[in-house]
């Protein structure tokens, strides 16, 4: 069936093979991490230069679910992204060293009067992304 598809959009024969290597090569998105529902991405489009389509260094693998739409084509299918690398680089970086990490033990304690420790941890939860920690 996808060789008929791909006849349609005149890929080549060996697209297929090329984009299934890609990703058993690179078998995570290059943006968010994740392992499924991956795409095989073209950096230059294939209707810019076909004479690309299966150049390795031409290929990034995007999920599907929406990095491949907000990152290789900024929101947009008719659009592509020149810089799609440097940007997912940048966003996988963002990704793994976002704060949300800090435990709620590493929180500043302050004395809030509450005498049921459920709803102390209640409110800890709710509020703890806008507590400064300076």
């Amino acid at each position: 069936m996808f060789g008929f598809i791909d006849k349609i959009y005149g890929r080549s024969s060996s697209w297929r093979s090329i984009r299934n290597e890609h990703v058993k090569n690179n078998p995570t998105c290059a943006a968010c991490g994740t392992d499924k529902d991956l795409d095989v991405h073209h950096v230059v489009p294939y209707h810019v230069d076909p004479s690309l389509e299966l150049n390795p260094n031409n290929l990034i693998t995007l999920c599907g679910k929406r990095c491949h739409y907000v990152f290789g084509h900024l929101c947009d299918w008719k659009s592509w992204n020149e810089e799609v690398v440097e940007d997912c680089r940048k966003y996988r970086l963002k990704r793994l060293n976002r704060p949300h990490e800090i435990k709620f033990s590493q929180m500043p304690q302050e004395k809030t009067g509450y005498k049921n420790a459920i709803l102390k941890f209640i409110f800890d939860y709710l509020f703890a992304p806008f507590i400064s920690l300076d």
